[in-house]
């Protein structure tokens, strides 16, 4: 039996905001110093016998102390005692270690947790039966090596991230300032509440804040009263005549509280950034003050009917918010006039929802039945343009920051795709199965925007330099790209550990077929480049081709593998509408 495993949301952290050496939450040689018992040191006594030998071979008391002293001086060191505990004080003292402290090896361990200037972070939601994690990893983008930095334990399943460079402060408790740009990535999950971590700390037991906490606590509460008096009414609803009673019709709270149900969606605005945007399973939408009251949002929406699936910020328009849910619609709203939503009808319960970072006005959703649907935000005449993308759930949709009309979406069946969609209808560029199961989230990076996260179900986050493909290449005529011995980019990276079988041999031949295709032992892949388009249409797809220039100088000391990390847990596709 196969174990459930995925990475269930993804999120790049922009370069040069985290920290290069990260720290811990109590420094090793404290950790040390804090940790050492009072010492008792027992002065060395000499043996009866050997006492005896000495004052023969002395003859005054004047000589005796002298040669007490020199004996002191030259006295091997014994170790110190503590009750019935002896050791020794200093590891180079002890006789019996042959391996002392090498500072050669604790500079090669820094050098591990070490970020260059070239490397880039990235943050993965990955969940298992029994155990959730968010993990962290670190592509060293001239090499194409992707690696697990550090992971963070999660007490519940995680359904999506917002990386963020603004630091939580709740100014109820704290006046410290928030100012400078700080590694955090929002968490939601299964819980009600937001969880933001500080992605710099790598033993991090608690998150730097929770969103929400007080209010979902306050808004439950009001829940199951609201729930006990509807029982109680009914009991009582129907008088000795007969005859219904009236009820009093209560005013509803006007104050924002929190959310009450799972976190489906979360959006960090950039322009305005100490705001955070919540959806969540109970139908509403919350904004969030990074900087202010954290128990209670600072404005609900509640414009939909079912759940939030995504949420978008707009790029240039600080107060656009793009909505979409599981009630076959996707929203348009100022959240400075919050009840003037503009809404638009989808073919089916949507995936994911983006802006286009080209054409401000366009913005695209994903559907569960394979579609997408692009739409004029300024109109509701109509979808500028459908296309039946995937056949299962179109489940992760991204724009290229820097290519001009680029998309990629990303399936239930597998497969990843790259789309152009500067004409009325798009264009298949590639096609691609990066041997990482069901795809759940596509990501492009902003600072270095051929490069394409993706997570799936078989719990590894790979990275694809889409500049394999020629089409990518013209669009991005200034990217560079790690090359192979064969001439080609470099461009299927993987890290992570998969799902765990119980019977690995009933599994046999699924497992050769999700195997790393040409990768070495250290679970990097290198797969073939001659994917099939399984949709038709030449859209420049092709055999992928070398870079349009020879990458920098890399550094092949810094050549680490895919290291073993933590398996965590998480319910996908279907769990994500619990």
């Amino acid at each position: 039996r196969r174990s459930v495993t995925m990475i269930a949301a993804v999120a790049w952290a922009r370069r040069g905001v985290p920290a290069a050496i990260p720290r811990t939450e109590a420094p090793l040689d404290e950790v040390r110093s804090s940790s050492t018992p009072t010492e008792t040191s027992a002065r060395p006594i000499a043996r009866d016998d050997q006492r005896a030998n000495q004052s023969g071979k002395r003859g005054a008391i004047g000589n005796d102390i002298e040669d007490s002293d020199e004996d002191d001086d030259n006295i091997e060191t014994l170790p110190s005692l503590r009750a019935n505990l002896m050791y020794y004080r200093d590891n180079e003292q002890d006789p019996n270690l042959t391996l002392h402290d090498d500072d050669d090896d604790d500079d090669s361990e820094m050098n591990d947790f070490t970020l260059e200037s070239t490397d880039l972070m990235l943050i993965g939601a990955r969940s298992e039966e029994q155990f959730s994690t968010l993990e962290v990893y670190v592509y060293e983008e001239p090499l194409d090596n992707l690696y697990a930095h550090h992971d963070i334990p999660l007490p519940v399943f995680p359904l999506c991230l917002a990386w963020l460079d603004c630091r939580p402060v709740n100014r109820l408790h704290s006046n410290a300032s928030s100012s400078s740009a700080s590694n955090m990535v929002a968490v939601g999950t299964f819980a009600p509440q937001i969880e933001v971590w500080d992605l710099d700390v790598l033993d991090a037991l608690e998150p730097v804040a929770v969103l929400g906490a007080g209010g979902s606590l306050a808004a439950m509460d009001a829940e199951t009263a609201k729930a006990a008096e509807a029982m109680a009414a009914q009991g009582r609803g129907v008088d000795k005549a007969g005859k219904k009673k009236r009820k009093k019709k209560k005013k509803e709270s006007a104050g924002a509280a929190g959310h009450t149900d799972a976190i489906m969606s979360l959006a960090w605005n950039a322009q305005q950034r100490n705001v955070l945007a919540s959806g969540s399973a109970d139908h509403t939408v919350r904004l969030w003050d990074l900087t202010g009251n954290h128990d209670q949002s600072l404005l609900s929406l509640c414009h939909h009917t079912d759940k939030v699936q995504s949420l978008a910020w707009h790029a240039s328009e600080a107060s656009l918010l793009l909505t979409a849910s599981f009630d076959r619609t996707a929203s348009v709203v100022d959240v400075r006039t919050p009840d003037s939503a503009r809404n638009f009808p989808l073919a089916a319960d949507v995936e994911a929802a983006v802006w286009d970072p080209h054409n401000s006005h366009l913005f695209v959703a994903a559907n569960e039945n394979g579609s997408l649907q692009c739409y004029d935000a300024r109109t509701t005449a109509g979808a500028v343009w459908q296309l039946q993308a995937h056949s299962k759930p179109a489940s992760g949709l991204d724009f290229n920051a820097a290519a001009h009309g680029v998309l990629a979406t990303g399936s239930v069946d597998k497969t990843v795709k790259l789309w152009s969609v500067e004409g009325d209808q798009p264009k298949l560029i590639a096609s691609r199965d990066m041997q990482l199961g069901k795809i759940f989230t596509v990501h492009f990076s902003r600072d270095s925007p051929a490069l394409l996260a993706v997570g799936g179900s078989k719990g590894k986050l790979g990275v694809w330099n889409t500049l394999e493909y020629e089409a990518m290449q013209k669009k991005l005529p200034n990217a560079e790209a790690a090359l192979g011995g064969d001439g080609r980019v470099l461009g299927g990276a993987v890290a992570g550990i998969g799902a765990l079988d119980v019977n690995s041999s009933e599994d046999e031949e699924d497992d050769a077929v999700g195997a790393p295709m040409g990768g070495d032992k250290s679970g990097s892949v290198r797969e073939d480049d001659d994917d099939d388009l399984d949709n038709g249409g030449d859209g420049g797809a092709g055999e992928p081709v070398a870079g349009p220039s020879e990458t920098r100088q890399v550094r092949t000391s810094r050549a680490r593998s895919s290291r073993g990390i933590k398996v965590g847990r998480k319910a996908r596709h279907s769990g994500r509408r619990a």
